[in-house]
């Protein structure tokens, strides 16, 4: 614990307060007893408001979620030396969705580390996303192998929350995106696709009962999140060849109910993503068709008491975010909203992106009445993402809902980062021009694009000529600016570097292989060939980087993934070695893969499995 600088007392202050407090002490500078800036939290009927008298804070708060905003606001030293400092969350629930799906399954301590910083950011609300990763009893293929979280670990990570005011509510996926499952022979009776189980099956809705069984007794909360979106192929599979065709809607509904009752029986209420509605009305089964048109019967069947929630990580726009909040209203339902703190597909949350579609989304989240809004920050294609890094997008959010949607003061933004996050939020804004800095690059893309085929290599020059010269311009420029930069608690400066200087000698490589190889120059080729070595050093240390990374974030299981992916660059850049050699004393001829090239693919797929290779292996 940091020496204290603030001061509580047990005797004046409200017992409600006294676990979120103790809990903070553990890594805050706050204690009961100390001497210090004296703190004195009274109960009142709405928002925040903190008052200074001289080495005393008054903090005024309505729930224990808004007495710890008002702490960390303090801690950040940004209320008014005179004067008074208000605040007022328009929403009932505030709060974070975090992936746990995608190879990387938070440990206990460091998810205990996040959600003390949603205290003190003002969330009251965390989901932790499990497709499998949790254990079912008689299961044993139902998350082998993937760090699967007990019931003892939930347990603990939800008194924990409890003090300091967060509610947990178990996200899971009780219809669609269970392909880690399905995956195995085990479930082969329950399965209508790779991805989606099957409906008319007594013992998928078995396993359904036994989710819905171990989240009533790991979480107090009394809601859960049951998923069932995106499930595109329903009923087209095993349930089309046993039963014939079914309209989808049908399938969807009836589904729904039976799980509706399911979770009556436990006493449990639910919400489930409400695409799958806005899909099946739409031609192209688009989520945002304008023209998609729900029949009324189905509107008619879908149970009273679950609840929408309404995903967007896309759209600009605040009058498009309305018209499909309003779109959910006519369905008869206040949606539960999904916005987006944008970390997929990216190695450091991407923060442009990440206000772009916040701020909108807030702002016609508070003009349509909306009263839950969560942000998610999912791990798409392998979850490589230095999630501390997402805490950038979670300040800036937090300070726009809390000032009532206004444009958010950096400043403030800045401090609150500091103070809670212990990062240096300008750094972290400049990292993240490593996940895009215009609309054609982002680095995880090129990190795990094949050296020898290039896909990704050549479908970017098309751009222009100089396209990848001023791409290692720009890395230089990110470099320079977060060299020195003090490592705090927050995201991994010293990992992104490393990033940095991988992709730059990467680039290096290659402009001079393709100059090289066109002009069929000797000299140059051997030159490339002496700089493999070095580039494979600079891997193995990224590797032992991601690997350190991992073990303080989270469980052993899913490294894998990593060692493949970084272990296979290096292996292929091996193999450019030995085919620069070949090539070299005239054993071969050319290297076939450098001279084919295709047509430019606009917002190209940043999947791993499609810029490792162009071969079909499934």
């Amino acid at each position: 614990m940091n020496t204290p600088k603030y001061a509580w007392r047990k005797e004046s202050t409200p017992k409600e307060l006294h676990p979120m407090l103790e809990t903070l002490g553990e890594e805050y500078p706050v204690a009961e007893g100390y001497a210090g800036r004296a703190l004195t939290f009274i109960k009142h009927e709405k928002g925040i408001k903190i008052k200074n008298e001289g080495n005393q804070a008054f903090i005024y708060y309505d729930t224990i979620t808004s007495a710890a905003r008002g702490l960390g606001t303090i801690l950040s030293g940004i209320e008014k030396a005179d004067g008074e400092f208000t605040e007022e969350l328009p929403f009932d629930t505030f709060g974070v969705m975090i992936e746990c799906s995608r190879n990387a399954i938070l440990t206990t301590e460091y998810f205990k580390k996040w959600l003390r910083r949603l205290a003190l950011t003002g969330c009251n609300l965390a989901m932790l996303y499990t497709k499998d990763a949790y254990e079912l009893p008689g299961e044993d293929y139902f998350g082998y192998l993937r760090g699967r979280y007990s019931i003892s670990e939930l347990r603990e990570i939800d008194d924990y929350a409890s003090k300091l005011g967060i509610e947990m509510i178990g996200c899971i996926q009780a219809l669609g995106h269970l392909e880690p499952v399905l995956r195995w022979p085990a479930y082969n009776k329950i399965k209508d696709t790779s991805s989606v189980l099957l409906t008319t099956e007594e013992k998928s809705y078995e396993l359904i009962g036994k989710m819905l069984d171990f989240f009533s007794a790991a979480f107090k909360s009394r809601r859960i999140h049951l998923g069932m979106d995106e499930t595109h192929d329903l009923g087209r599979g095993r349930y089309m060849d046993l039963n014939g065709y079914k309209r989808g809607f049908d399938i969807y509904n009836e589904h729904l109910a039976k799980v509706s009752e399911k979770c009556k029986e436990r006493g449990l209420s639910f919400m489930i993503w409400s695409d799958m509605f806005f899909r099946m009305g739409s031609k192209t089964q688009g989520y945002y068709d304008k023209e998609c048109a729900i029949p009324d019967d189905v509107k008619e069947n879908i149970p009273t008491d679950a609840q929408l929630v309404y995903w967007d990580y896309y759209h600009k726009d605040e009058d498009f975010y309305s018209e499909w909040i309003r779109r959910h209203k006519k369905l008869g339902f206040l949606p539960f909203m999904a916005s987006g703190i944008w970390t997929w597909k990216h190695l450091w949350h991407n923060h442009k992106q990440t206000c772009e579609t916040v701020a909108p989304c807030i702002d016609a989240c508070i003009k349509e009445n909306v009263k839950e809004l969560v942000f998610t920050a999912w791990g798409d294609d392998g979850m490589c993402c230095d999630f501390d890094s997402a805490l950038t997008g979670l300040c800036y959010a937090a300070e726009k809902s809390y000032t009532g949607g206004k444009v958010p003061d950096e400043e403030k933004v800045a401090k609150r980062f500091s103070a809670v996050c212990g990062g240096d939020y300008q750094a972290h804004i400049k990292a993240s021009q490593m996940s895009s800095f215009d609309d054609n690059i982002k680095s995880v893309d090129f990190l795990w694009d094949d050296p020898i085929l290039g896909i990704y290599w050549k479908n970017q020059k098309h751009i222009s000529e100089d396209y990848w010269a001023n791409v290692h311009k720009r890395y230089s420029e990110i470099e320079e600016a977060l060299t020195g930069i003090p490592q705090g608690t927050a995201g991994d400066i010293k990992r992104i570097l490393q990033v940095i200087k991988v992709l730059k000698s990467k680039i290096n490589l290659k402009l001079e292989l393709d100059s090289a190889y066109s002009k069929s120059d000797l000299n140059g080729l051997k030159k490339v060939r002496e700089m493999i070595p070095d580039l494979i050093e600079d891997i193995d240390k990224l590797i032992a980087s991601f690997r350190s990374h991992w073990n303080a974030r989270y469980k052993r299981f899913g490294f894998e993934f990593v060692h493949v992916r970084l272990g296979g660059q290096k292996e292929r850049l091996h193999e450019l070695y030995l085919r620069l050699e070949e090539l070299m004393s005239g054993a071969q001829d050319s290297i076939p893969e450098l001279e084919e090239t295709a047509s430019y693919i606009d917002s190209f797929s940043s999947a791993y499995v499609q810029l490792a290779t162009a071969s079909y292996f499934i």
